[in-house]
Parts: structure tokens; C-alpha cells; sequence
């Protein structure tokens, strides 16, 4: 059984994104602009935007985007004046963060990276973190917050988001129960064979999160 999950994951992001995944699909310039004049408002789940107050002073700030590509959140941040890094495995999500810093004329520093693998930044670089959710498509995810820890200053913010599990449990009409918790593919080689079978489903997950915290 193939165990490079993360490498098989990563290019079925970048079709997802071809297809026009709407976790893929950068800002705009008017929403750019908007958060310049400080009208902004980023998620790290579907349905709830972030509380302003959970954030650093975002002048001046170093942010993490951990697997946060996408040309989403990192642009609202530069806008706000914050300095920038993105941490992804999937190019393409990447390509969207370069085309909207280049069009906005900001400077980003974009990184193609396995975060199960250590980070490759120095302690305590960062102010803040930002990683939507994510870490449902990592086996053990207890090596990230580690490398969280690492790289943060002291009294820095990591902000993340967390799929519930509970989609897990279903079939692919999300009608029936079929599997239990917690779900491993992994661990289980007809299911990771039927997850690759799948048509752009990363390997150990489900296509689409219904269900956060």
C-alpha cells in the first residue's frame, strides 16, 4: 500500500482547483481593496467569518499561512500590511497566491511544502498562524502543532479550523452509514484502494466537509 497520502492528496487538490474548486478561487480586486479601507473578513470554516479581536495587530505582523493557499486569506492580510508566507503542497493553490500578489503588486513568500514534515522556518518567526481546515487530510497530526509551537514567537496566535468527523461515516450520497470512526484508509487496504478508485477524492477523505467546528 502506497503510504505517500500526502503527495497523492496534494495533486488532486491541484485538480480541484482546475475545476474550479471554490476553496482554490482567489479574491478579487474589489475585496482586495475593500480591506485596505478595513472592511474584510476571512473564514477558517465555511460559515463563520473570524472575530477581528482574535487577531495580532496585523500591521507589521509575520503570518503563516499553514496549507493556506488559495489567494483567499493571504491577500486580505497584505492588504492589512501584514508580511506574508504561505506553506502548501499543492502548486496550483500556490499559482493562485503568486497571481494575486503579482496583480496587487504585494510582495509573499510561497512555499511548496509537506506540513507532516518539519517546517522549514526558524523559531519563533511568526506572529500569527493561520490554517484553515486541513489537518483532516493528516495521519497524525500532533507533529504540526509541535512545529506550530516552534516556529511562533512567544505569545503568538495559531488560529485553525477542524473538520468534526461526523461526514466521515457516510457513503458517498451522504445518505447511509457505511464507516466507522476514526476514519483510516491508512490503516485499512481495501479502503485506501477504493479511495484512490475514487474520481478527485484525496486519499482518507471525503470530498466535501459538511460538518465543522
Amino acid at each position: 500500500m502506497n503510504k505517500n497520502y500526502t503527495e497523492i492528496n496534494s495533486k488532486v487538490f491541484d485538480k480541484w482547483v482546475e475545476e474550479g474548486w471554490k476553496w482554490g478561487q482567489p479574491i478579487n480586486h474589489e475585496t482586495y481593496v475593500k480591506a485596505q479601507d478595513q472592511d474584510w473578513f476571512v473564514v477558517l470554516t465555511p460559515t463563520k467569518p473570524v472575530p477581528k479581536e482574535w487577531f495580532s495587530e496585523m500591521k507589521n505582523a509575520k503570518i503563516l499561512g499553514l496549507a493556506s493557499g488559495g489567494g483567499q486569506q493571504m491577500p486580505i492580510f497584505s492588504a492589512l500590511g501584514a508580511a506574508c508566507t504561505v506553506i502548501d503542497y499543492s502548486e496550483r493553490q500556490l499559482q493562485s497566491e503568486k497571481e494575486v500578489a503579482e496583480r496587487e503588486n504585494y510582495a509573499i513568500e510561497l512555499v511548496r511544502g509537506d506540513i507532516t514534515n518539519p517546517l522549514p522556518f526558524a523559531d519563533e518567526s511568526f506572529d500569527l498562524i493561520f490554517h484553515p481546515v486541513s489537518n483532516c487530510y493528516i495521519e497524525d497530526i500532533q507533529p504540526v502543532w509541535q512545529e506550530c509551537y516552534r516556529v511562533l514567537k512567544k505569545g503568538g496566535i495559531l488560529l485553525t479550523g477542524f473538520d468534526n468527523g461526523f461526514n466521515y461515516l457516510f457513503d458517498e450520497d451522504e445518505n447511509t452509514v457505511r464507516y466507522k470512526l476514526p476514519f483510516n484508509p491508512l490503516k485499512d487496504p481495501q479502503m485506501y484502494e477504493r479511495s484512490l478508485e475514487k474520481i478527485g477524492e484525496p486519499a482518507g477523505t471525503k470530498s466535501e466537509h459538511h460538518d465543522w467546528v
